[in-house]
């Protein structure tokens, strides 16, 4: 279970994003899930809960839905209305004592019914890293389930 003083890095394809530490997400490794082999769709892998089934996307650095093996654990959110995963090549949690995050909004419209899928941005060195607005992310992990 997530540490709301934390924060949790992933890494997409070749870029890093954070998810604030908040209540409701669950790190499961590899092995522990069900790989969805099959070409068509974008669900990479299942978590079986009981006798539900929730699934997990891959996304590349972009944030488009993309079809890789190098992934190692899946972040699966809880939602009020379907819990929903994303996998990511690596994961690690941060204190948030060493993460500074400065709001920011991104320009143009939201790409969700919730929002924005940024609330922040990390900067460190020479490297930005954005910070997921959790409703947002769960939203548009949901959406990629409705585009079939």
């Amino acid at each position: 279970m997530a540490d709301p003083n934390q924060y949790l890095r992933l890494k997409l394809g070749d870029a890093n994003f954070l998810l604030p530490g908040v209540p409701g997400f669950v790190i499961e490794q590899r092995e522990h899930l069900v790989v969805d082999k099959s070409s068509a769709g974008n669900v990479a892998a299942w978590r079986t809960m009981q006798a539900t089934r929730v699934p997990a996307y891959c996304l590349d650095a972009a944030l488009r839905v993309s079809r890789h093996a190098r992934w190692q654990r899946a972040v699966f959110l809880d939602a009020a209305s379907q819990a929903v995963g994303l996998v990511a090549d690596e994961v690690e949690l941060l204190p948030r004592a060493e993460t500074v995050i400065a709001p920011f909004i991104p320009p143009g419209s939201p790409p969700t019914r919730v929002g924005p899928l940024f609330s922040g941005a990390w900067v460190t060195g020479n490297r930005v890293v954005l910070v997921f607005d959790p409703p947002a992310l769960v939203a548009y992990l949901q959406s990629l389930g409705e585009a079939r």
